[in-house]
Formats: structure tokens, C-alpha cells, sequence
């Protein structure tokens, strides 16, 4: 698996394209967008958008979208910092169309009601690196674990008392690391691994670890 540290630029790239980054005279074109990794490896994203003479209920400073791996789309009104973000939606790996296709609205300041779509990108090998340890997380369903913890943490898988999970979390003792780390646990013991090891050889202890963790504790 790579360690690109910003495997997302060519996505976030086709989005600010799709609307028009190509040809400066169009009303939507962003006017900046940025794709970078913040703190341990959670990549990021934001593209602002403004257009003039949108009415008078258009957005006066336009629209900010903000992508993240986790949490995937969002918007906020341009110019407001600290405004609450709203999530589009959108699948995280939305087709740069299905984004483009809602900034009319979002830019005429119609944001109730915005269309579902459930088009994204072909999940090939590379883009999937953009979701996290994908390779690992189908795998390991596969075999039957569970999820545990919120949607909106970090992935958390479980079979039995051995649990696999992505690492990068403030109240974790591990926090510091690649949000792609992982770690394999059981009871008073666990295993970290680096985002560069392949997903087959976590699998594999995985696999190795729930048969141990079966076998009859001898008396």
C-alpha cells in the first residue's frame, strides 16, 4: 500500500475541473481549492466557490466545500469561518458531476432540499486508499466481524474478545500516528501496524489470533 501523503489531489482536482477550472469566465469556478493531509494523515480537502450576481438570495460570499475521508462533504457559507458545516448528500467519493450539480442551488442560497445522489467514482485499487484500510475492513466482514463504535469515529471491527481497529483518535493512546495505522487486540495483548503493512498480512493475524483466542485455556 502507497504512502503518498496526498493520494486525494487528483480527486479533489477533477471536481474543481468538473466546474469549469479550466475556463476562468465561468460564474461557478472556484476561486481557490486546496487538497491537503492534516494532522496524522486525515486528507482533506476544501474549494470555495463564488459567483456574481447570483439574486438576492444567492450567498454574498459564496460557498466553501470541505471533503475529508471520514466524514466526506460538507458546505458552508464563504467568508464565515466559523460557521456550522452542513453535510451534502453525496457518497465521500461523490462523481465530480453529482458535486458540480448541486452548486446552483447552494450558490442561489437554496440549501433545503438538496438532491440525494449515490453516484461516486469506480472504487478502483487506488481510489480505495482513499477510504482508509478498505483492504483489510472488507476482508475481515467477510469473515464475519462486527462493526462497533459511532459512524463517525474511527473503524472498529470485532470477533470475539480480538478487536482490529484504525488508530487515530485524541483520546487513544496511540493518538500521533497515520489515521491508516491500525492495531490488533485481545485480551492483554495487541499488535500495532504501519500503514505499509499489507492489509493480507493483517488479515492473517486477524484470522490467527480468533482461532487462538477459541482454544480452550488449558487448567
Amino acid at each position: 500500500m502507497s504512502i503518498d501523503p496526498a493520494p486525494h489531489a487528483p480527486y479533489i482536482a477533477a471536481v474543481a475541473a468538473a466546474a469549469g477550472i479550466d475556463t476562468p469566465h465561468t460564474p461557478s469556478t472556484p476561486r481557490h481549492f486546496v487538497a491537503y493531509p492534516e494532522a496524522h494523515g486525515l486528507l482533506t480537502a476544501s474549494l470555495h466557490y463564488r459567483q456574481e450576481g447570483g439574486g438576492s438570495e444567492a450567498l454574498p460570499d459564496g460557498v466553501t466545500l470541505w471533503w475529508d475521508q471520514r466524514a466526506g462533504w460538507r458546505y458552508v457559507p464563504g467568508g464565515r469561518p466559523n460557521a456550522q458545516e452542513t453535510a451534502l448528500p453525496i457518497p465521500i467519493l461523490a462523481t465530480p458531476d453529482a458535486i458540480v450539480g448541486l452548486l446552483p442551488d447552494l450558490l442561489a442560497g437554496r440549501t433545503g432540499g438538496l438532491a440525494r445522489s449515490a453516484d461516486q467514482w469506480p472504487l478502483t485499487q487506488t481510489r480505495r486508499r482513499l477510504l482508509g484500510r478498505l483492504d483489510v475492513i472488507e476482508q475481515l466482514e467477510a469473515d464475519g466481524w462486527e462493526h462497533r463504535g459511532e459512524p463517525d469515529e474511527p473503524v472498529v471491527l470485532a470477533c470475539g474478545s480480538v478487536v482490529w481497529r484504525l488508530t487515530d483518535d485524541h483520546e487513544d493512546f496511540w493518538y500521533g500516528g497515520d489515521w491508516r495505522d491500525s492495531r490488533l487486540s485481545g485480551l492483554l495483548w495487541h499488535t500495532p501496524y504501519a500503514v505499509s503493512v499489507p492489509g493480507d498480512v493483517i488479515v492473517a493475524a486477524a484470522r490467527a489470533a480468533v482461532v487462538a483466542a477459541r482454544q480452550p485455556v488449558s487448567a
